[in-house]
């Protein structure tokens, strides 16, 4: 490596590193805090990378930390679900991927603050509702897949509350984008309003060229119960996995298929549909079942 370069790199990561402070520390100056930690150590809890998971001890810490927290949480999670990565940033990251430097620089991509922010949501639930229009407004600037996805993911775990969002998940579900897609329509089947307006759209998101789509069309429109009965026929040409498991195959399109046979139970409940009580049955790993398309 020439000692340009090295300069160069040098100089590259005291940018990105005097921006990082500067952005944590407006950051911390706003955040309120709960059992003596910030909310974005308590954060830290939710990242993809953390060893949590949901339900774990440290996940209902997080969780009882961030509802205690309240609307109070409002400004930095929507400033982290928004956040975006600079080029410089990306180029340095995979810089020092390439040369083995993770151990001594380390970086928290925005996916990561994304995802974060998007998890606490789930803690909050309908109680993050004020929070809707400022989603809205973000998911409009189409900041990044990654942002616009974990504003999805908010929008499902607001649930019901979160009605005014409906028209750009509409939207969201014929993105180009096979992420967006699939959240879009998860997220319509946790919010499950105006039938008249999802459940057409949801049927035609039956036939995505993406498993994880497909999966969570399906998925939506169990959520909508007998108001989503205009998508039996549909559904139950979903039903047959007899092709894959005689092969073998436990895929996301066999998840799919099988969520498919529960929607249909919660639409129709008086026809008896083919059991499947659980994707267990089928060899399924439990850690495969879907929960959510994240």
């Amino acid at each position: 490596m020439t000692m340009q370069k090295r300069v160069y790199i040098v100089l590259a990561v005291v940018v990105v590193v005097l921006a990082g402070v500067a952005a944590w520390q407006g950051l911390r100056q706003q955040e309120p805090v709960y059992g003596g930690k910030t909310l974005t150590l308590w954060l830290r809890t939710y990242a993809p990378s953390s060893s949590s998971r949901l339900q774990s001890p440290e996940w209902n810490a997080a969780d009882d930390a961030v509802r205690h927290m309240g609307t109070n949480c409002f400004p930095i999670l929507l400033r982290m679900i928004r956040q975006k990565d600079s080029p410089s940033k990306l180029w340095l990251v995979a810089f020092t991927r390439k040369h083995g430097l993770t151990k001594r620089i380390h970086f928290v991509l925005a996916a990561v603050r994304n995802v974060e922010a998007s998890r606490a949501f789930i803690a909050l639930g309908d109680g993050a509702k004020d929070a809707v229009p400022a989603l809205v407004r973000m998911y409009d600037e189409k900041i990044t897949v990654e942002s616009r996805s974990a504003i999805e993911d908010a929008l499902a775990w607001i649930g019901p509350a979160a009605k005014p969002a409906i028209p750009l998940l509409v939207r969201g579900t014929t993105n180009a984008n096979p992420r967006v897609r699939a959240n879009a329509l998860w997220a319509l089947g946790e919010i499950h309003a105006e039938p008249e307006v999802c459940v057409p759209c949801l049927i035609q998101a039956l036939n995505d060229s993406d498993d994880w789509a497909r999966l969570s069309a399906a998925h939506a429109l169990g959520m909508f119960g007998t108001d989503a009965k205009s998508a039996v026929p549909a559904l139950t040409e979903m039903t047959n996995v007899s092709p894959l498991l005689s092969r073998g195959i436990f895929s996301t399109r066999l998840q799919a298929m099988l969520e498919a046979r529960n929607a249909l139970r919660k639409i129709d409940p008086p026809v008896v549909w083919p059991t499947s009580e659980s994707f267990l049955d089928y060899g399924v790993p439990a850690e495969d079942a879907p929960i959510s398309p994240r």
